[in-house]
């Protein structure tokens, strides 16, 4: 099923891919801190970032389009090659550079809401089970 541009959850992953590039490539006022380097404020924002733009992409790519593992490990996927691509951009941005902790961050932001977004589906709790 090709996506349709007027249905809301199209437009919602047009505008979060937008903020994101262009949260990704404002050149940044502040100094880096080296002590950043693995763990800072920085990382927190990417966290939270791709964790929003996952969900957001696997409410999309549900929703008939494809089960909804199928739509969770797209979204994981999506939002990663777009850490990758807007880290390879600041380059060219004064006062940004590529980390992979960023990346890494990304990544595990995007995990825990593709797999949230997954267990909200399926009703799912993470009990063990008796």
């Amino acid at each position: 099923m090709a996506p349709d541009s007027t249905d809301p959850r199209c437009r919602r992953v047009v505008v979060a891919t937008l903020v994101l590039l262009v949260a990704a490539v404002v050149p940044s006022p502040l100094r880096r801190h080296e002590s950043w380097a693995w763990l800072g404020p920085d990382k927190f924002l990417h966290l939270v970032g791709h964790a929003g733009y996952a969900a957001v992409l696997a409410d999309a790519f549900g929703g008939g389009r494809c089960s909804d593992g199928q739509a969770a490990v797209l979204a994981v996927v999506v939002s990663t090659g777009h850490s990758l691509a807007s880290g390879r951009l600041q380059r060219w941005v004064p006062g940004r550079a590529f980390e992979l902790a960023d990346v890494l961050a990304g990544l595990v932001g995007a995990v825990l809401a593709a797999g949230g977004w997954y267990a909200a589906h399926h009703g799912s709790s993470f009990s063990p089970r008796r």
